[in-house]
Parts: structure tokens; sequence; C-alpha cells
């Protein structure tokens, strides 16, 4: 049997598992979260993302490698993060992330921010901003933050990570970084844009860090077909892996995705947003030292 048998055969597979629950739109490669009803049709539904699992497990076992996992900087490694060095380490990144947001162009009246976490990027946000709503998923990691930052300026949320509790065009801006990439599916990166576009202000710009990448020309449909494989492969493990930490056996891991180009960009122009742009530009926060990130920048337009 030749090979494109096999990736026909596994491509076959992962589709007839998942078009009940799990709509797979190989042309976007996105997931959609959908039930289908009689007559065929999808009705869009909110649910909590799988990925909630490990992060509030991360939350209670290790909050300051969770939200920043750089080498050895573990509970049990050779440098454990201190308060000090962790929050140090989130204004040393922000003083690289706000040129370029300012750049591209940003209000300073109001900022919510998704995926706060123990706060690394909030305590900075809470300098710059008149008024920051720092959303997270889990408590522990809530807590952690409130104990460390002693601002006016922030309220905290605690989420199912569907919505974002904040009124209809009330924020002047909408940042995240280390979040949109550990999701369980990319289909609830769609709820978060949707809801950025939502609460924010006509002009509002959002700075949203997240990995992406393009599908060569040649043999277009061989790698969908193995992009397809390889990540229903690694959603099955995953979810294994909830299973042990939801039964209190098991350790928090870190599960990364990554969105297709093109696909960013029509789904932004969809719900809305415009002046949007991708940069890749050097600062410190990746794992191993200064290096090129990408980041999404858009705007949603004055009525």
């Amino acid at each position: 049997m030749t090979f494109g048998w096999y990736v026909a055969r596994f491509w076959y597979l992962g589709r007839w598992r998942t078009n009940n629950l799990l709509d797979f739109d190989t042309k976007s490669m996105i997931f959609n979260l959908s039930l289908r009803t009689s007559n065929d049709k999808e009705t869009h539904i909110r649910m909590p993302a799988r990925s909630n699992i490990e992060w509030r497990k991360w939350g209670k076992s290790d909050p300051l490698y969770g939200v920043a996992s750089l080498t050895d900087r573990n509970k049990k490694g050779a440098h454990p993060w201190t308060d000090e060095e962790f929050y140090a380490y989130g204004a040393e990144v922000w003083a690289e992330y706000k040129p370029e947001w300012e750049s591209y162009g940003v209000n300073r009246k109001s900022c919510v921010e998704i995926g706060c976490g123990a706060g690394r990027f909030t305590k900075q946000l809470s300098t710059y901003f008149d008024h920051v709503d720092a959303v997270d998923v889990s408590d522990d990691m809530i807590e952690y933050a409130k104990r460390n930052i002693d601002s006016e300026k922030v309220f905290f949320h605690v989420t199912d990570g569907s919505i974002l509790p904040v009124p209809d065009s009330s924020v002047t801006a909408g940042f995240s970084s280390d979040v949109f990439q550990h999701f369980s599916k990319p289909a609830f990166a769609e709820v978060y844009f949707r809801e950025l576009y939502r609460v924010l202000q006509p002009g509002g710009s959002i700075m949203i860090h997240l990995p992406v990448f393009s599908w060569p020309g040649a043999m277009n449909r061989v790698f969908v077909a193995l992009y397809r494989l390889w990540s229903y492969l690694d959603a099955v493990q995953a979810e294994a892996r909830r299973l042990f930490i939801s039964a209190e056996i098991g350790r928090p891991f870190m599960f990364g995705i990554k969105f297709e180009t093109q696909w960013l960009y029509q789904f932004l122009r969809m719900v809305g947003f415009q002046d949007i742009q991708i940069r890749y530009f050097e600062n410190s926060a990746g794992k191993q030292g200064t290096s090129f990130r990408p980041y999404v920048f858009a705007r949603k337009p004055f009525a």
C-alpha cells in the first residue's frame, strides 16, 4: 500500500471520529464547536475549554512556571521563580511590547486582559492604563495575582473561559500574551475574538500573541491531511492526560496549537475588525531567551 493510501485512511478516520460534535474545516484548519440540528444546520454553542483543566492545575501546583515556563524555572528546577524575578521579567517583556502597540495605536483609557494568570503583565498594565479588567479561569492564579498587585485600577474576574465579563463597548484595548496557543481547540480563539470585538469601544485596538503558520503551495492536500492526523493524535493524548489530572493523579502539562495565517485574517475581517496586522518582532518572552514571535493587531472601526 502506498504512502498516499495511509494518509487518506488516517484523514478519513479523523473526520469520522469528529464529525458529530467537532466539525473540522480542512480549508481553514479551524475547529468549530457546533451541534447538528435535524435540518443539518449548525447551532454554535459556548462551553469551557478542556484546557482549563491543566491550567487550573498549574494554578494550584506552580503558578509562576505555568505562566512563564522558562528552562529550570519550575519549583523543582535549578532556578525556580521568585516573585521579584517573575514580575521583573514581566516588566522587561512589557517594555518590549509597548513600543509596538504604541506604533500601531492604542488608547490608554482601559484594557481587558485575557489569561492574566499570576499577573505577570497585569502589574505592568496597571501602570499604563487607567482601568484594567484582568480575566482568568483559575481561582488560584487570580488569588496569587491579587496578593502581589496592589492597585485600585485592576479588577480581577474568574470565568469559565467562554465570555468576557465586561459590558459592550466598554474598553479601549484588549491584550493577551502566551494564552491563545494553549487553548484545547482553535474554536475558543473564535469565541474570544468575537468577545473582544463586542467589548471594545469603536476605535479600540487589540494586541494578541499567538503562533501562526502558512501552508506551502505545493502538495497542499498532503500537508493538510498530515496536520490533521498530528492534531488528532495530539488532542487524544492531551485528553488522556486531562483524565488523569481530573482524577488527581496526573501532573499539569503544556498543550499547544497554532493558527493558520489566511484563516486568521479572514476570520477577523468577518468579525468586523479592520487594520489587521501580524507583526513579528524580537522580544524576551520566548522560552529560550530573545526570539522573534508573532502578534496580531487589529482595530474596531468607528461607527
